[in-house]
């Protein structure tokens, strides 16, 4: 007895359906546009912070001691004005002399 499989998927959902926009329009937002507020668009300071590309192109937010990023990861980020470990060293230091609450 042959198993067979139906071609069409049992829930049709709409984010995976082919783009069928014949008009060259975009889904997305304009850039204009003050409620499309998004972590594309916020700056990030490669100097104190992770700037690591994500999955979907936003660099990482996070501090230089960011866990999720590697080491190597980081020194392939272009554009830091120093080497990672003095900026690193430099960030400790600046942690280590907030006043204590």
């Amino acid at each position: 007895m042959a198993m067979q499989f139906n071609a069409e998927p049992a829930v049709q959902d709409p984010r995976f359906a082919p783009n069928t926009a014949t008009d060259n329009s975009s889904t997305q937002p304009p850039d204009d546009d003050p409620s499309a507020m998004s972590a594309a668009r916020e700056h990030v300071d490669i100097d104190k912070q992770c700037g690591v590309p994500q999955f979907n192109g936003v660099p990482c937010p996070a501090p230089l001691a960011c866990q999720s990023h590697t080491i190597k990861d980081k020194y392939g980020v272009p554009g830091r004005t120093a080497p990672l470990e003095h900026l690193i060293a430099r960030q400790q230091q600046e942690m280590a002399q907030l006043p204590k609450q």
